[in-house]
């Protein structure tokens, strides 16, 4: 299975600026177009979103002079999915066949798609060079991206689509009955294997060791909150009984965060993750999530990291920040204590070839290969601390001015598990996200 780490999230963030061009009416029968094997199923109900202004956004940029013409029916829900190979779909209700022809062909002029073609019984073309997307008078697919030379091969699969019957499409099934369920403006159920290792592991985290990253599923609903920016309140589980009893069972793992860290994430760092934990229950299920295991063995060559986290008793972050070739990976933590620093002299003397431990400060080290270098150490209040450099390693123990707006690291405090998204940081300034999150570019993932 193809995996698409950042390309997926990028390939939704492509397909915001549709949401308010494409969406549904009460006639569900457009639904029969999604595949019933799909492994991640989006629902944006455009009637509770807040977005004029992205609507006129649109507009201008495609040269509308107003959406509710576009031929589509904008009445209920947008279904955006992925397929087992890895593409991303968006399924909408034709509600007028003749004038969603002359909005794409207006389109075309301005460059924004290509000339309507015909392919068997429906009518094709390709959006911004990389979305194929085929319409018949019940439904719209746009399905991508994909290459000039795959874009073939793709309109044949949307003509499959458009030709579905009810019993092939994904209305009867359990993933479509449970997002169903989730009542808010946008909702999402997807197998942890349509996500990429490291955004997903967070969330399965508390999946059994034999459990199929197909079997392990996360179900979640999104609103913009009062705090300015994207809430997502979600849940890992499994349509498996037993797999889902023992989800269930390990997130007990997680305790209440109590905020220690929320307001350490500085604005260059793109991805935040919170939670509050005893190290002794946390690292068996580190060890225990292949993404978790392949980093922890990493580091483990060098420093004993598996005791470092056993001795991890409170709140802890990790910072990801990526800056061109370099991963800057923060962490902080509360320590039961600091007995593993009695066998830094070991570590030192068992380094791997061409790389040392040498010491930084009281109580603080630098491991580096040559190449790179991590800096750790634990400060006299017992917090561990470490990054690839020695100021964002002293950093993620400093107040800073936040990437969080104060609402939401208010809504952080108390969750059992948070993860934050700096889309300004991840995608720039201007991305779309910011129309959504009152120009803040701030998405907060928080498991139930």
């Amino acid at each position: 299975m193809k995996k698409i780490c950042l390309k997926s999230a990028a390939a939704y963030i492509a397909l915001l600026p549709m949401f308010f061009l494409l969406s549904s009416c009460s006639d569900e029968d457009y639904l029969n177009t999604i595949p019933s094997n799909s492994i991640a199923l989006t629902a944006v109900d455009m009637q509770r979103l807040d977005g004029k202004n992205i609507a006129d956004k649109i507009c201008k940029t495609l040269n509308i002079d107003n959406i509710e013409n576009c031929g589509l029916d904008l009445k209920t829900k947008l279904y955006i999915f992925e397929t087992q190979e890895g593409n991303i779909g968006l399924s909408a209700k034709v509600a007028d066949e003749g004038d969603l022809e002359k909005c794409l062909n207006i389109m075309a002029k301005d460059g924004y798609c290509q000339n309507i073609s015909k392919y068997r019984d429906y009518k094709f073309t390709i959006i911004k060079q990389s979305w194929v997307a085929g319409f018949s008078s019940d439904a719209l697919v746009v399905m991508g991206p994909a290459l000039p030379a795959q874009q073939a091969d793709l309109k044949r699969q949307i003509a499959r689509c458009l030709g579905l019957d009810a019993d092939q499409g994904i209305k009867d099934t359990p993933i479509f009955n449970r997002l169903d369920s989730i009542d808010s403006p946008i909702s999402l159920v997807a197998q942890a294997a349509a996500l990429p290792d490291k955004f997903s592991m967070p969330f399965t985290l508390c999946a059994p060791k034999d459990a199929d990253a197909s079997q392990v599923m996360i179900a979640a609903g999104v609103e913009k909150g009062e705090n300015d920016c994207l809430v997502i309140r979600g849940e890992t589980f499994s349509f498996n009984k037993d797999i889902n009893e023992k989800i269930k069972a390990s997130s007990n793992v997680f305790r209440p965060i109590k905020g220690t860290y929320v307001a350490n994430m500085q604005k260059n760092f793109p991805i935040g993750v919170f939670m509050n934990v005893d190290g002794r229950e946390l690292i068996s299920l580190l060890h225990s999530n292949k993404t978790s295991q392949a980093l922890l063995a990493g580091m483990n060559m060098a420093v004993d990291m598996d005791n470092i986290i056993k001795s991890i008793d409170g709140d802890m972050a990790i910072f990801l920040s990526a800056t061109g070739e370099n991963t800057d990976i923060g962490m902080a933590a509360q320590l039961r204590d600091k007995k593993f620093l009695d066998d830094v002299g070991y570590w030192k003397q068992s380094c791997p070839p061409g790389s040392r431990i040498t010491d930084w400060d009281k109580d603080a080290y630098c491991y580096t290969n040559g190449e790179k270098s991590y800096y750790f150490g634990v400060s006299q209040d017992l917090q561990f601390y470490a990054g690839v450099t020695e100021n964002s390693a002293r950093g993620v123990l400093s107040k800073s001015e936040p990437a969080l707006p104060a609402k939401a690291m208010k809504m952080i405090n108390g969750q059992r598990l948070a993860v934050v998204l700096n889309a300004s940081a991840l995608f720039g300034n201007g991305n779309v996200l910011e129309d959504f999150t009152g120009n803040t570019g701030t998405v907060l993932f928080i498991m139930k």
